[in-house]
């Protein structure tokens, strides 16, 4: 029988069957739920640890089953495997005994559920072990509290000595990385408007040929999602056999484990239960799974997500077309709800910007890609070699595009988008952009450790690259306040620039006021082109609004510093509504089949 949510004539097969006739075929017991009796399950093979307890629940084939007294093995053998199975038996009566038949899925059940506390604590663990100064555990290095100690001395000693000349200074400082950042928005334009005029590459490959890809979906208090999700997961246009997608479910999220289970979901699809440790974060749900991960290729999405159903042969093929430094491939991600307000219009517009904006341009530039947090693809091999995710970073996406290239990978884009819900209350969105920007500061803190190591591992271009789009970032969210008042200043009293008393003062102000002006274009002018790829149009009204926007963006800066002091690890969960949003339900070609597709109906 095929599920609602399943494609027509792609329906999962039916393990439990295909076990239990071969078990009757090899005259074994057959057990479609062998962990009911016995206490443990344990690889067959390997000496302890993580890489053992993976690999055989990767397989799915064997395990050992234990109970403290006695001992059963429990197999899933293949149908190709049944001939030599069957000499071994008549060769060996008395192993019929001693065998059990189930499913794959039921062994990697049973050894998950035993080997959870190895698994939670490699995910919480590993990358402080094995790269401590990667990961964001610790806020600052001694090295590094003393130089904040050291700086902030000097600051204090200096505005006590020439008070606003210190300040001009400092505002000139940041007004020319701001001006650099509004540099790369408009080269950004003539990317976009590029890109409008080449089409979206083909999507040819040998379907018989494709790798296991498989889908990392986190979920926290998502019950009400999982239904569309599982829907929209369905649509993905690969062999349904070749994937393996995974829900994340925290221990203590009953009601979402609950929800998936209702759906009676069969493979590729699968269940992960990760046990309630701290921290408390998405990249924790992700390391727990990525030793588990089967697939050649893997990828991340959300509980809100909906992927163009091409997006998976799309990725591939650009991973095909490079070298295995490549390593991971970004998607666009597109919010479909932008009618709400004018707070989710401009947020579609900030997204539009980003992902086919700025992230292209950066890519052009060969800089390190500020990753998004779903939708990326990455090369498994490449993934494990830098550690997975930083459980600690609460932008975990950010700081993983910077460890690539670090670690000499590189990362590109693609063109078949992921529609998202945009949050569509102040609260909602303030505690997004909160954890975005805390985490732009610990990735900021915990690459600028040893900042002559990051330079000579990336060298000059990309450290600016770096510099100007992580801390960049950070800094031209906290200054906005200053430039809007100083537009305000001058149009109230267009004197002011003559009567300030210096002409370093005036620079200051004329500086403030460009900015903010240039500001205001770039984002008008970016937002329309990157818009237009998607043949979308901006909500009508909403860009007088923008200065107040960035307001609220830099309310939400100062609230990030306020939490990297006092609660750095702190995940503020973003709650997803579902209910009532656009979806994309063109079907196997998808809305966004080319890069300038009709909108979402």
């Amino acid at each position: 029988m095929r599920n609602d949510w399943d494609p027509p004539g792609r329906g999962p097969p039916d393990e439990a069957l295909h076990s239990a006739a071969l078990a009757a075929r090899l005259g074994l017991p057959f057990d479609p739920a062998p962990r009911r009796n016995f206490e443990t399950a344990v690889p067959l093979e390997g000496a302890g640890g993580v890489a053992p307890l993976a690999a055989a629940i990767r397989a799915g084939r064997v395990a050992m089953l234990e109970d403290g007294v006695s001992r059963r093995l429990l197999i899933a053998p293949r149908a190709e495997d049944a001939g030599r199975l069957a000499e071994a038996l008549a060769q060996a009566p008395g192993l019929v005994s001693r065998l059990t038949v189930t499913t794959p899925s039921a062994i990697r059940r049973s050894l998950t559920e035993s080997g959870a506390g190895q698994l939670v604590d490699h995910a919480v663990s590993g990358l402080d072990r094995a790269h401590p100064d990667w990961s964001a555990r610790r806020l600052l290095t001694p090295a590094q509290a003393a130089f904040f100690l050291v700086a902030a001395m000097l600051v204090a000693l200096a505005l006590w000595q020439a008070g606003w000349l210190v300040v001009q200074i400092f505002n000139i400082a940041i007004g020319i990385l701001f001006l650099a950042l509004i540099m790369l928005r408009l080269l950004a334009i003539s990317v976009a408007l590029e890109r409008s005029f080449r089409p979206s590459p083909p999507l040819d490959a040998d379907r018989a040929r494709l790798p296991v890809y498989s889908l990392l979906v986190p979920l926290y208090d998502e019950a009400h999602m999982v239904a569309d999700l599982a829907r929209a997961l369905g649509r993905l246009d690969w062999p349904k056999e070749r994937l393996d997608i995974k829900f994340i479910v925290e221990e203590r999220d009953r009601a979402t484990r609950r929800a998936l289970e209702r759906l009676g979901l069969g493979p590729p699809f699968e269940i992960l239960i990760v046990p309630d440790r701290a921290p408390r974060t998405k990249p924790k749900a992700l390391d727990f799974a990525l030793p588990l991960a089967r697939g050649r290729f893997v990828t991340v999405y959300d509980a809100e997500d909906r992927p163009d159903p091409g997006q998976l042969l799309e990725a591939y093929l650009a991973f095909e077309a490079g070298d295995d430094r490549l390593a991971c491939i970004q998607a666009p991600l597109l919010v479909d709800n932008d009618d709400v307000n004018g707070l989710t219009a401009l947020y579609a517009m900030e997204y539009s910007m980003q992902f086919d904006g700025v992230l292209p341009t950066l890519v052009a530039l060969d800089m390190p890609l500020p990753l998004g947090g779903t939708s990326n693809h990455f090369r498994i091999e490449a993934l494990r070699a830098v550690g997975g995710w930083d459980p600690y970073n609460v932008t975990e996406d950010a700081d993983l595009g910077i460890r690539f290239a670090r670690c000499g990978y590189r990362s590109g884009t693609i063109t078949r988008p992921t529609y998202e819900e945009a949050p569509r209350t102040t609260r909602l969105w303030l505690k997004q952009r909160t954890r975005w920007l805390k985490g732009w500061m610990q990735t900021f803190l915990v690459h600028m450790r040893h900042p002559i190591r990051l330079w000579r591992a990336i060298g000059s271009r990309r450290t600016l690259g770096f510099l100007l789009t992580g801390f960049g970032t950070v800094v031209a969210a906290a200054i906005h306040p200053v430039y809007i008042a100083s537009a305000l200043a001058l149009v109230i009293d267009p004197t002011v620039i003559w009567r300030v008393g210096s002409p370093l003062a005036a620079a200051v102000i004329f500086l403030n006021v460009f900015n903010f002006v240039a500001g205001y274009v770039a984002f008008a002018l970016l937002s329309r082109a990157t818009l237009r790829l998607r043949h979308k149009k901006r909500q009508p009204g909403v860009l007088p609004f923008l200065p107040g926007y960035w307001l609220l963006l830099s309310l939400a800066c100062y609230r990030a510093l306020f939490q990297l002091i006092i609660a750095p690890h702190l995940w503020e969960k973003t709650q997803h509504h579902g209910r009532g949003r656009r979806r994309n339900r063109d079907g196997a070609g998808g809305a966004a089949g080319s890069l300038r597709p009709h909108p979402a109906p």
